[in-house]
């Protein structure tokens, strides 16, 4: 029998893509239904906020459910011109994170510190195995990104995502005499 797809919700409202199970979508305030693309591109003007309760009980505020349609539609339309926006305040980096909690563990015999630095993806993206350099302090230090993590109640957790504009996250990097501290900046070029 073959594999098909089955159309959950119907389709995108803003581009017409049908809405597959395994690709998710996200649900507007008049319970119309945008597909991830879409979503992934209004992130960056409305990003994604993650809390945990004393119990480390997950919270996640997303704006974008508060949207109707048509302000979907209107931010989707000028996305493109805010990311420029964005670009040309943090000197055209092609993508930027802010630090907003830092985590260090010891690296063993003779091997630099791991530091977790916890924060958001402010626009573009990381991956890992990606050259960056960490913005601390007026001083520049290059590092290579080695894993990208989904944020946890107690930091960084062992699951991998991708470091996408607007999406919190932790950066996983080492090296010898780096600080990184909550305000510092991640860029990439």
């Amino acid at each position: 029998m073959a594999n098909v797809k089955t159309i959950e919700r119907g389709f995108c409202s803003l581009c017409g893509r049908a809405l597959l199970p395994n690709e998710g979508y996200c649900s507007l305030r008049d319970d119309s239904h945008i597909c991830s693309f879409c979503a992934g591109k209004l992130r960056v003007m409305h990003p994604l906020t993650l809390t945990w309760d004393k119990k480390g009980n997950q919270a996640k505020h997303d704006p974008i459910e508060e949207l109707s349609l048509e302000e979907a539609g209107k931010d989707l339309e000028n996305a493109i011109a805010y990311t420029e926006e964005l670009r040309a305040k943090y000197d055209h980096h092609n993508a930027v994170f802010m630090v907003e909690s830092v985590t260090t563990e010891k690296g063993g015999f003779l091997k630099p510190p791991v530091i977790y630095a916890c924060g958001r993806v402010i626009y573009g993206c990381f991956d890992p195995e990606d050259k960056a350099r960490l913005l601390h302090k007026g001083s520049a230090s290059g590092l290579t990104l080695t894993g990208v993590w989904r944020l946890a109640s107690y930091g960084a957790s062992r699951l991998e995502c991708q470091g996408t504009g607007g999406k919190p996250c932790a950066l996983e990097f080492s090296g010898k005499n780096l600080a990184c501290e909550a305000g510092d900046l991640i860029v990439k070029d």
